[in-house]
């Protein structure tokens, strides 16, 4: 009985798909009007959305400061990188991440262990800025020829300023956050062969909209003529600024860069130093001033 059952519900269910088979299939067609938001239930077609797609190199952040004269641009990280230990007949490290005479000890060019070494250089078509290209760099804008409100005293005279430099305390282990986590000591920073490069065309170098259609005033532009070429930053709680150029009046007019090759920038600690599996840090603070109250 149970089988004439089964037998008679498969003949069944043949015979529904048959009859199905035999109907003739209704042709239909996608369509949304275009341009009618309400037939789309939402916006209206077309639509469109944006994918950004970039790529960098070196530095290009700026930092945000703005006005007729800025400090335009600091090195962000001055790198000395990471090594198995410190020996003191060879004391000095240099900001491509190395050891100096002393290869053996260089573990990565990163002080925080990565294959990257963070020092950035300056990339740059530039004609004018070929002797700054490739180097570590810090740049100062002189835009006071384009002031509209000379009043006294200030003018719409370029120059009369001055760059230093100084560190805002002694090398200071730290944390994974970069938080004080023991020992300090201090150390020398030195700069060697500083070069330089002045370049009116200020927004290609910058891509800064505040940049962005500035072009000089002054009938004839003048370098920058008080440059130090080598300069040592004491490391220390007693650290004082070290001025690295000084602008006359008349002087400057445009970008000026200045740069220097990552092995002449070095960190020499001294021969008391006991190394730690440790991040050493300190900051320097870069200082455009013109003195004018």
């Amino acid at each position: 009985m149970k089988l004439t059952k089964i037998a008679s519900l498969a003949l069944a269910s043949a015979t529904v798909l048959g009859t199905l088979a035999l109907v003739a299939p209704v042709a239909t067609n996608a369509a949304t009007q275009e341009g009618n938001a309400t037939a789309n239930n939402g916006i209206a077609l077309p639509q469109t959305d944006q994918t950004t797609a970039g790529i960098s190199f070196g530095e290009p952040n700026p930092n945000g400061n703005t006005g007729y004269l800025r400090l335009q641009k600091v090195p962000e990280i001055l790198d000395f990188g990471n090594h198995e230990t410190f020996n003191t007949s060879y004391p000095t490290f240099t900001a491509d991440g190395k050891n100096s005479y002393n290869d053996t000890n260089n573990r990565y060019p990163n002080y925080k262990s990565g294959d990257t070494n963070m020092t950035a250089i300056l990339n740059t078509q530039d004609q004018k800025l070929q002797d700054v290209n490739g180097k570590a760099w810090v740049t100062v804008v002189d835009k006071q020829d384009s002031r509209t409100d000379a009043t006294a005293p200030n003018t719409n005279s370029n120059g009369t300023w001055q760059l230093s430099v100084k560190a805002d305390g002694p090398l200071q282990k730290v944390n994974e956050l970069g938080e004080a986590a023991g020992s300090t000591t201090d150390a020398l920073l030195s700069f060697a062969n500083t070069a330089y490069g002045r370049t009116t065309a200020v927004y290609d170098l910058t891509a800064e909209s505040q940049d962005d259609g500035y072009t000089p005033a002054a009938a004839t532009e003048t370098d920058v003529s008080a440059i130090t070429k080598d300069f040592n930053v004491n490391v220390n709680t007693n650290s004082t600024a070290v001025q690295v150029a000084a602008a006359a009046d008349g002087e400057g007019t445009g970008a000026n860069v200045f740069g220097w090759d990552k092995s002449d920038i070095k960190l020499t600690l001294p021969s008391t130093f006991t190394a730690e599996n440790a991040i050493y840090e300190t900051t320097l603070t870069w200082t455009l001033a013109t003195g004018i109250n």
